[in-house]
């Protein structure tokens, strides 16, 4: 069996493969993980994400005098304030719980907070398409909230610090649509042929006896170049930037694999292996040059087959519980790490498997629920 070349310092193009692509979505969360809330505008572009997904605005976000502009009102609904507006004024007026009021009048170099204390602005306020702009600094400031600028990506990103909690829960039943997961394969080559592969990464009804409304998410290929390794993952938000957390993630894998059956190159239940990983970046398939050839591998140390890696480790394999009974049969998996979030409040889930069997696998996966503690609040 060949074993993986994980160099990833010979990364050459960081594009990711992906059999479906799903949009911008949260889980069903719970009360304590709504509270953390942020929003993220890109210069130019009619659209932005908050916690609920992705919304389209009347006029985009542009620079004025070096300064970002944003949509006002998007901006502070999406991070729980609450707004009026006073046609005769010309006024708007945000309301919250951790600064009070702040209003902004069009046209204006100033700002009002709950002090009545009258704040500077680098550029006045300006309406556009009924839109009004403020800029995004100095509303991140008068809000208290976390201001993030990527000059790549030209986007900007607002957090509510001060109301990121301790505990966080989310859980993603997939009862609607694939809630912001995404599926990806590695370990095949950059060319491979699509038709003999057979990858797919679906949302789809899981195939047991009488199941009629509860979906979960498919991941299929056929192992043809002596492994492969198929993969589920997805960013969340609403951690509080650059912080520790104790994360535990469960799921629900369906497989129709025996145990101690044979195949090609392996097993097709214990040959199959369950792999996690917790990350602060998020985790693709990558274009790689082994030995004088391209393939597709991961941008973090998912280990090889059998042996997990600095980042991602075995939990399981794709054995079902019971081998002498027919069909799809479900297998609960735990695991548990400690991750650090990122610059923007995010950390990455992945839930993998990594084939050494040389045939087709088709997984179901269901009931996925992370759970997470900022490491300074445990006693």
């Amino acid at each position: 069996m060949r074993i993986k070349n994980l160099m990833l310092s010979s990364l050459l193009v960081a594009t990711a493969i992906s059999a479906g692509s799903a949009s911008i979505a949260s889980g069903a969360e719970s009360q304590s993980a709504a509270a953390a809330r942020a929003v993220t505008f890109k210069l130019n572009d009619v659209h932005y994400s908050n916690n609920t997904g992705k919304h389209s605005l009347l006029s985009a976000p542009y620079v004025s005098n070096g300064n970002t502009m944003v949509p006002v009102r998007a901006a502070a609904e999406s991070l729980g304030a609450s707004i009026s507006w006073s046609d005769k004024k010309g006024t708007i007026t945000l309301s919250g719980k951790s600064f009070g009021t702040i209003a902004f009048t069009l046209n204006s170099s100033y700002a009002v907070n709950a002090k009545g204390e009258k704040i500077k602005l680098p550029v006045q306020v300006r309406q556009a398409k009924g839109t009004v702009f403020v800029p995004a600094r100095s509303l991140a400031a008068l809000m208290g909230a976390r201001l993030q600028w990527e000059p790549v990506a030209h986007t900007v990103t607002l957090t509510n610090q001060t109301n990121t909690p301790v505990n966080l829960d989310f859980s993603y039943p997939f009862t609607k649509d694939t809630e912001g997961w995404k599926g990806g394969f590695a370990d095949l080559p950059a060319n491979y042929n699509k038709d003999i592969y057979e990858l797919d990464f679906a949302r789809q009804f899981i195939p047991v006896q009488n199941n009629t409304s509860n979906y979960g998410l498919k991941l299929a290929g056929h192992n043809r170049s002596d492994d492969l390794f198929m993969y589920l993952s997805k960013g969340i938000a609403g951690f509080k930037p650059n912080t520790s957390y104790n994360v535990n993630l469960k799921f629900a894998m369906y497989t129709e694999a025996g145990g101690g059956s044979i195949g090609i190159g392996g097993s097709p239940a214990e040959s199959i292996f369950l792999k996690a990983g917790i990350l602060s970046s998020e985790p693709l398939s990558v274009r790689a040059s082994s030995s004088g050839e391209e393939y597709y591998r991961m941008n973090v140390d998912i280990g090889s087959q059998g042996a997990g890696g600095k980042d991602v480790k075995v939990i399981g394999n794709a054995a079902k519980p019971d081998a002498d009974k027919e069909g799809y049969q479900r297998v609960d998996f735990e695991y548990s790490a400690k991750v650090t979030a990122n610059a923007k409040g995010e950390i990455f889930v992945l839930i993998g498997a990594d084939s050494g069997f040389e045939g087709l696998t088709t997984l179901y996966f269901d009931d996925i629920k992370v759970s997470a503690k900022a490491v300074d609040s445990v006693k």
